[in-house]
């Protein structure tokens, strides 16, 4: 599978290391020429020089053979248009990263349905841990390629099937 990234920052080395050493084709598309040099010597990935807001960028990228766009940049609005753009060039699935979340409302009023918050979804995160708790009581440990995973489902939680609730 490819994946495309705008923006050459955390976020995207760390997903674009875990695909590449699970073998897809990534292409990293980055308006900074020394962030493409310092990322290239890391990543063996192909890369893009440009505004990944633009169309004549992102057609580069080849949007009818790309399974996803991640639009990663640091900037908002960036990541809104070229989402926006990338979707109307036929991109199959389009991921928006926002840190404003009052862009939220924007973005799914705009169709963009695949769109992250880090800090939200971090700030959940560790609010659970704090507590001691997690959604679902649910955890998970990660090592390279192994999962475990396990999750206790509470009494006040408990789905009615039928006329027997689980118990």
């Amino acid at each position: 599978m490819k994946a495309v990234f705008l923006g050459g920052g955390s976020l995207t080395l760390s997903t674009a290391r875990v695909l590449l050493k699970r073998g897809h084709e990534i292409v990293l598309i980055e308006r900074d020429k020394e962030t493409i040099e310092a990322v290239s010597e890391e990543l063996d990935c192909g890369f893009i020089h440009g505004d990944g807001s633009r169309p004549v960028i992102l057609r580069e990228a080849d949007p009818p053979h790309t399974d996803v766009l991640y639009c990663l940049t640091n900037q908002d609005q960036t990541n809104i248009i070229a989402s926006l753009v990338g979707r109307s060039l036929g991109f199959r699935r389009v991921v928006t990263k926002i840190d404003d979340p009052e862009l939220e409302h924007i973005c799914l009023e705009l169709g963009l349905e695949d769109t992250i918050i880090p800090s939200r979804t971090i700030g959940i995160h560790l609010a659970d841990l704090f507590e001691g708790r997690d959604r679902l009581a649910f955890s998970t440990m990660i090592r390279d390629e192994a999962r475990v995973f396990s999750f206790v489902a509470r009494a006040d939680q408990a789905v009615q099937r039928g006329r027997h609730q689980v118990e």
